[in-house]
């Protein structure tokens, strides 16, 4: 008789890929890229392969939020003191 159609927020969205499973191919996605620039830096040799990691820490150091940015930096900036202690003899 009176059949209203249920209203579209009530449904759920209809995905064709969970959430989950389209984060999970971005990272496999980000990790290749990755990949595949530092096996073509370390074939261009050493300076190049400091390049492509660098930019990867820089990267990933602009999507974090600023209060745990800072927190990275002082731990990036600790590891390169430890890096230069350890094999600056």
């Amino acid at each position: 008789m009176n059949e209203t159609p249920t209203s579209p927020w009530n449904n759920p969205p209809e995905r064709k890929k969970t959430l989950r499973r389209k984060r999970a191919e971005k990272q496999a996605r980000r990790a290749e890229h990755w990949g595949r620039r530092l096996a073509e830096a370390r074939a261009e040799g050493p300076d190049m392969v400091a390049a492509v990691t660098f930019d990867r820490l820089r990267h990933a150091l602009d999507k974090l939020p600023k209060a745990s940015r800072d927190q990275a930096y002082e731990g990036v900036v600790e590891a390169l003191e430890r890096l230069h202690e350890t094999h600056a003899q």
